[in-house]
């Protein structure tokens, strides 16, 4: 996301008395920014067309197209270093001087000097404690230290006033409308229910269970504290801070690097170009989610970076791709056993192959760390969380048993030393399966084997990460079926596969007889029920002609003397061999 001044230029945004020690220290950290503007690269022109967003005096754009963060110039470095000694060396002078404190914490982070900015945070000297704690959970959470960095700006918040801290605390910015009238409910209501208001939405925030602290929620903070650094400071746009940078720095974060453009397309002669992170996404959930779980589907849990309320890169994967693996589940009487697949999907992003460097997936201090995989359940009506997590490992099956209910589900993997991950979340809803009633759990798409496995436990190892195949090869399947065992029964089982994205050529020429109607494949077969009560596991190896590359479907049937029939289907995909 990139934005630009589309408004007259306001240079003389901040007013400087140099006879005073402020002043000066206000005129070094001017002084730099006028100056740095020199050596930001400079493009001829935008081709950009109409702004995606107008906030206020600025024009915003989320397509960075091919612009990725570049390694700062050595005169950039040099005259911020310059400026820093000043203020250093003001800051004695001035103590309790917040302004000061603010901004040389600031300018060590855009340095990348996170270690400097968190030992300067804490040697506040007499700066308001509110400040102080708020400062250092900045650093804390520029140095990925996140459950540190929301203790932090806990104790901040309870310390400033209380306006203030409900104005950061509600993060009516980043939500859509529907977010925002559920908020404005529980402002209005108990402080109880806006912590658990609040405590929800960062819930569903947070990017990845696997990694501990929420630092979508300290984010949030963290945005917050850079736009109270900077409203009182010289910025390289050239205009006075207002609401439309705050609003622009908590909804997508600050920026990440710069240009100069000769041509605006505004009529506004040299302008500065301001880019945040090229692979923000957006996590904040919709106020649908928010108000009704049980109706999300997965689409809604999905991470996106189209036109979205607000943009974020996790430090540690920039690169959160969906990860559509399996997911199923086996009734056990009042509990249900819910398994799920998962994999690293592959970087299909912009500059996946770009050459260039990619500075944002440079291991860095994750050099080493081993790639990790987990699944995670939380029920909806209640905080438990159940999850299974292992190391070493981003590719295979988990499953947890449960008491049947609503669950929100996130399996998810990272690998650390590519700063990339993969995640499905979703509502899901089981319920208790009766004793005599027959029915059938859900498919689980598996890799043949000679050596077929008897139960579910064993099946799981044999699953595949997703549910798609390539043209050519074959697959298996395995289900369980419930209700049986009471009485003497004959089963009959039909499985059958069907394409499902067929075009509408291909119909319209089926219809009128112009070609052959492609017949779903199918088989069936009869066997006797169990003799006692319990799941009944089945395991099928598929030995199937050929099949185009597409989307189809595998649809079960059971069907029973005196019972009406039950079906279970799985979705999935052929792709044609490259």
């Amino acid at each position: 996301m990139s934005q630009i001044v589309s408004s007259e230029i306001d240079t003389a945004d901040i007013v400087i008395d140099s006879s005073d020690l402020r002043g000066i220290a206000r005129s070094a950290q001017a002084r730099f920014e006028r100056e740095r503007v020199r050596y930001f690269p400079r493009i001829l022109a935008s081709n950009r067309g109409a702004c995606d967003e107008q906030v206020g005096r600025f024009c915003s754009w989320y397509d960075e197209g091919d612009w990725y963060p570049r390694l700062e110039l050595a005169q950039i470095r040099e005259l911020r270093q310059k400026m820093l000694v000043v203020l250093d060396s003001l800051q004695v002078l001035l103590p309790a001087d917040d302004w000061l404190l603010g901004q040389r914490v600031w300018y060590l982070s855009e340095s990348q000097r996170w270690e400097e900015a968190l030992a300067m945070a804490r040697s506040c000297g007499k700066v308001e404690l509110w400040w102080c704690n708020a400062l250092e959970a900045f650093s804390l959470h520029g140095l990925q230290r996140y459950i540190e960095a929301e203790r932090s700006f806990s104790i901040a918040l309870d310390l400033m006033d209380p306006e203030q801290a409900l104005k950061w605390k509600v993060p009516s910015w980043i939500l859509d409308d529907d977010g925002k009238e559920s908020f404005r409910k529980v402002e209005g209501s108990s402080s109880e229910s806006l912590v658990n208001a609040l405590e929800w939405l960062w819930f569903l925030a947070d990017p990845l269970y696997l990694v501990e602290g929420n630092d979508r929620k300290t984010e949030h903070y963290a945005r917050w504290t850079v736009a109270t650094i900077r409203g009182a400071a010289r910025n390289p746009y050239r205009v006075s801070w207002g609401k439309d940078l705050d609003e622009l720095t908590v909804r997508h974060g600050w920026e990440l690097g710069w240009e100069r453009s000769s041509d605006s397309g505004f009529g506004l002669g040299d302008q500065v170009i301001g880019h945040k992170h090229p692979e923000g996404r957006d996590f904040i959930p919709s106020g649908r989610v928010l108000n009704t779980p049980s109706i999300a589907e997965q689409k809604d849990m999905t991470a996106d970076h189209e036109r979205p309320r607000s943009l974020y890169a996790p430090a540690y994967a920039p690169i959160l791709l969906p990860m559509e693996g399996q997911v199923a589940l086996f009734p056990r009487g009042n509990n249900v056993v819910i398994v799920g697949t998962h994999f690293l999907p592959a970087d299909t992003t912009r500059h996946a192959d770009h050459d260039h460097p990619l500075p944002w997936l440079d291991p860095g201090t994750q050099s080493g760390m081993l790639d990790r995989a987990g699944m995670f359940l939380r029920n909806i009506d209640g905080e438990q969380i159940t999850s299974i997590q292992s190391i070493g490992d981003i590719e295979g099956g988990f499953s947890l048993e449960v008491p049947s209910g609503r669950y929100l589900l996130s399996t998810e993997t990272w690998s650390p030393q590519q700063r990339r991950a993969g995640r499905l979340r979703m509502v899901l809803e089981s319920h208790p399966v009766p004793d005599d009633i027959a029915s059938l759990s859900d498919v689980l798409m598996l890799h043949p084997s000679s050596d077929a496995p008897e139960v579910l436990e064993f099946a799981i190892s044999q699953a595949l990460s997703q549910p798609e195949i390539i043209t050519g090869e074959t697959f298996a399947m395995a289900w369980e079926v419930y209700g049986l065992g009471f009485r003497s029964e004959t089963l009959t089982f039909e499985v059958s596969i069907s394409q499902t994205n067929q075009s509408v050529v291909r119909k319209i020429t089926e219809f009128l007889r112009l070609t052959s109607r492609v017949q779903p494949v199918s088989i069936s077969w009869e066997e006797p029920g169990p003799l006692v009560p319990g799941p009944v596991f089945r395991y099928l190896n598929l030995d199937l002609p050929t099949l185009n590359a597409g989307k189809y479907e595998i649809r079960l049937v059971l069907r029973t003397a005196g019972r009406g029939e039950v079906t279970s289907t799985r979705a999935f995909r052929v792709l044609d061999k490259d």
